[in-house]
């Protein structure tokens, strides 16, 4: 019982890896030299990759957009920690392939909830109107879906590896 209480806190700790990699300077200047395109959306005001766990401000980058991110991270791994804990005592011995794509949802659930305050700061701080706050706002949710997606089995399959194994029954 005690495994099973542990299994959000492990998928939520795992969740932390993506944001602390896209945290580190030296990582974003390695791909955005190699792939620029991934920055495209980013250039058009949504928010980019997952949120970023930096210790300090990124440059010349203004504190609110570093509260911002922290407070990204913090929706993330919420969001991760309520979706696992809800997936493992709705199916305590659910499947193996059931399990990793439970691990891999609740990444993606995070990240798209984590990009609705990314680009919903911005937007008040441009002061744009209603059509704007809502743009930003779509961006905000297709590129957290998007990028949870691309990056959900590394949560995957750290639930995947704590999940409880059940004896079978004859």
């Amino acid at each position: 019982m005690n495994l099973i209480r542990n299994i959000p806190a492990v998928t939520s700790a795992v969740a932390l890896l993506p944001c602390l990699l896209f945290g580190s300077t030296g990582f974003l200047a390695w791909s955005g030299a190699r792939s620029a395109w991934l920055l495209l959306p980013g250039a058009l005001g949504a928010p980019f990759a997952v949120p970023r766990l930096r210790f300090t401000p990124l440059g010349e980058q203004p504190w609110s957009v570093f509260a911002t991110e922290l407070a990204g991270v913090a929706v993330l791994v919420a969001v991760v920690w309520w979706a696992t804990a809800r997936s493992v005592a709705r199916r305590p011995g659910a499947s193996a392939g059931r399990v990793f794509l439970a691990g891999w949802g609740a990444f993606v659930l995070g990240t798209a909830a984590a990009g609705v305050p990314r680009s919903l700061v911005p937007a008040w701080e441009m002061g744009l109107g209603p059509v704007g706050w809502y743009a930003m706002l779509a961006g905000g949710l297709v590129t957290g879906l998007l990028w949870g997606s691309t990056l959900g089995w590394i949560c995957g399959f750290a639930r995947l590896a704590v999940r409880p194994r059940v004896a079978a029954t004859a």
